[in-house]
């Protein structure tokens, strides 16, 4: 399991720069061992290739985290609203 301080970082992180908005959604949840996967749902994706939702999602973390704090990051993953399917 991830550290608890580490996830709640990555997530004020992702919620108080790019991610702001009140609309926007930042999931930072445990991966295997100690990573961390991340899951946003934005409308700031919206026009954007899947390699350009992920430069997005790596550059606010490079900006913020130390490289050993972005290097727990297993999985990011960035969808449009639209793109969410409901079962």
């Amino acid at each position: 399991m991830a550290c608890e301080i580490l996830k709640q970082k990555i997530h004020d992180t992702l919620r108080g720069g790019y991610f702001r908005d009140a609309k926007d959604f930042v999931d930072v949840s445990d991966g295997s061992a100690d990573h961390v996967h991340i899951v946003i749902v934005s409308r700031k994706f919206n026009g954007h290739t899947m390699g350009d939702r992920v430069d997005i999602i790596w550059n606010e973390l490079t900006k913020h985290l130390s490289q050993e704090e972005w290097g727990h990051v297993f999985l990011s993953i960035g969808v449009a609203p639209e793109e969410v399917i409901l079962q």
